[in-house]
């Protein structure tokens, strides 16, 4: 990968345009054929691309756009899971925050492609830009379903690891050379760890890419939905078979480089200096000033610089006026280190 210093990227959604919703509206109901509705999809993603490599990136996705939601994607297309689950609330700090659930009934099995090396040829057809995949990791699918079929959870993350393997070497074959793997559930349980940490590694294993890793809070509608912290991760997280650890900083005002001031690794850190669950857009003097502080505590080499989430629920003029600042922060950081 041939990139520039302080590589500028997303960690994977964009703003979904309301007209998409539209569109899948249409077609549930019969009122577009598939055909006009991969259209849609199409369009949506071209804008997407369109908007990251304007505002300046050098990574970019195709904003996650195909997905229903990044749960629903992956379980409707997974053998084991029934999508007509009850409501749950999602995370664990606000009830009210609900969403069906998929129910767990058989053994989780790879059904065929789920489609992703697909959607990702796609992207790199129409990118300039360097893309990269993202993908939802086995323990937030498993917490995001209710499990009538396995005695232990811990086996069906497992099973759930070795279906999205499967998945990524196919992506891996169709030319993807970078993966991230989205984790935002770890932080609301740090007590399987150890087993989370094998599990993510049993996900990546024999997949020939740059691996990712990214850990949040969780973001609904620009709401928080876990408790707890990163430091509770730490050290065991730094144990992933990944060369890039991908972290929410802005929202907690830089706080968790602490974390890496206690804790030294050779990972890359993708640095969030966008809080995407404060609609107030960055000015690039303040992403520059973020980017600052993390560049006293990790070399700068080893840091990327990112939006702290996903901008999925994210206006789509604010979702780009926040790339666009994030991307003009960064090069003004680079011309002082005369990069």
């Amino acid at each position: 990968m041939k990139l520039p210093l302080l590589p500028i990227t997303l960690v994977g959604s964009y703003s979904l345009p309301h007209w998409l919703d539209v569109a899948r509206e249409d077609a549930r109901e019969k009122k577009l054929t598939e055909s006009e509705l991969e259209e849609a999809h199409d369009n949506a993603v071209k804008s997407c691309i369109k908007d990251q490599e304007m505002a300046g990136l050098d990574v970019i996705t195709d904003g996650e756009l195909r997905r229903e939601t990044m749960v629903y994607f992956f379980s409707k297309r997974i053998h084991g899971f029934d999508n007509k689950g009850k409501m749950k609330s999602i995370g664990n700090l606000d009830p009210t925050i609900q969403m069906p659930d998929p129910v767990i009934v058989d053994k989780v099995r790879r059904s065929g492609s789920i489609g992703m090396a697909k959607h990702f040829a796609f992207l790199k057809e129409y990118a300039s830009a360097y893309p990269k995949v993202t993908i939802t990791g086995p323990q937030m699918l498993a917490k995001r379903a209710t499990n009538e079929y396995y005695k232990e959870e811990k086996q069906l993350v497992f099973d759930l690891a070795d279906v999205l393997n499967a998945e990524l070497k196919e992506v891996v074959d169709a030319g993807c050379e970078f993966v991230q793997v989205d984790e935002p559930v770890w932080v609301g349980y740090p007590q399987d760890m150890p087993w989370l940490v094998e599990a993510f590694n049993r996900m990546v294993d024999g997949v020939n890419a740059k691996i990712a890793l990214h850990v949040c809070y969780g973001n609904y509608k620009l709401k928080k939905l876990f408790s707890g912290t990163y430091a509770d991760l730490f050290p065991e997280i730094l144990k992933v078979d990944a060369s890039q650890l991908c972290l929410e900083f802005a929202v907690s005002n830089m706080e968790p480089l602490q974390l890496f001031r206690d804790y030294k690794t050779n990972m890359e850190i993708a640095v969030g200096v966008v809080d995407v669950k404060d609609e107030k857009v960055e000015t690039p003097e303040l992403v520059a000033d973020r980017i600052r502080q993390a560049l006293k505590v990790i070399p700068k080499e080893k840091v990327w610089i990112t939006t702290d989430c996903g901008m999925k629920f994210m206006p789509r003029d604010r979702a780009f006026g926040k790339l666009k600042a994030m991307a003009d922060g960064t090069k003004m950081v680079r011309k002082e280190l005369g990069a």
